[in-house]
């Protein structure tokens, strides 16, 4: 017994290994470098110890003040219209089973591109010298300098093309998880004379409900970390419109190289998404178990 116990935590070995060097080991060297000087705009300091000043100038900053409140804006009002749009979606297309063959292979595209892809793409189309959608909106005169060079509506924009992108992989879920459903219940709901409505109201929405609060979590986590695509398309700009919290805490370290503030900055980066991720096992959890 001992033995095949021991056998077993030998097959471990990999996969701690793999934890320490490419998990543990990184998130080690950084907090050890976010309670130190370490910057190559000032290299005659690095190495000295400042203790949490790294971690003060972060929760201080205006700068951090705006990613955070901006992640937070994107979040809550990209992560709703997704979600409602993809359960709208998912209904009208479980009543016309005829277009899910058609619609289906549509739906997969921009769930299948890369988000720099779509960020590359959008910038393009959107350009008003010579992208599809930017000489259009040119003409009929909505935003003649384009909507990525104005903090008014890039921002906006972002949502838009987030929206474009991800809406189609809730769809796809809510639509499986509909057409799972067992039909016993629907059609005595009909044959009592329950209209579409209330079919939905009371019967798929409940059912639905598990599906959409995993769905709604897992593009939580998703967006939370949205990086790429609003880098390619905004680099964070005009100004600071659209540079959120992951840009921010890029920016630091790879455009200004300071590494020290930058670490503290990516620390509490880390741990507001263990938060979100302890939160959405949890959640998990109690669902897979009721």
């Amino acid at each position: 017994m001992r033995k095949a116990q021991l056998g077993g935590y030998i097959w471990l070995l990999p996969l701690l290994f793999f934890l320490f060097f490419i998990e543990l080991w990184p998130f080690l060297k950084m907090l050890y470098q976010s309670v130190h000087h370490l910057s190559y705009t000032q290299p005659a300091l690095n190495g000295e110890f400042v203790g949490l000043d790294n971690y003060r100038k972060a929760m201080n900053s205006e700068s951090m003040t705006t990613s955070v409140g901006l992640t937070l804006k994107y979040m809550l009002i990209a992560l709703p219209l997704e979600v409602l749009l993809g359960i709208f979606f998912s209904v009208l297309l479980s009543y016309h089973l005829r277009l899910k063959k058609f619609v289906l292979p549509i739906l997969l595209i921009p769930m299948i591109l890369a988000p720099i892809v779509v960020g590359l793409s959008a910038k393009l189309n959107l350009n008003p010298d010579f992208g599809i959608i930017g000489i259009f909106l040119k003409d009929i005169g909505i935003s003649p300098g384009g909507l990525l060079t104005s903090a008014s509506t890039a921002f906006l924009t972002i949502i838009i093309v987030d929206i474009w992108q991800w809406t189609p992989f809730l769809i796809m879920i809510f639509l499986a998880s509909i057409l799972a459903m067992p039909k016993e219940p629907f059609e005595a709901a009909m044959i009592d004379g329950a209209n579409r409505f209330q079919v939905f109201r009371y019967l798929t929405l409940p059912f639905l409900t598990p599906i959409i609060i995993i769905g709604t979590l897992l593009r939580l986590t998703d967006a939370y970390k949205l990086f790429d695509q609003v880098y390619i398309m905004t680099g964070g700009g005009p100004g600071s419109s659209t540079e959120l919290l992951t840009i921010f805490a890029y920016k630091l370290n790879f455009k200004f190289w300071n590494l020290g503030y930058g670490s503290a900055a990516v620390t509490i980066l880390f741990l507001i998404s263990f938060i979100i991720s302890f939160l959405f096992v949890k959640i998990i959890y109690k669902e897979v178990k009721a």
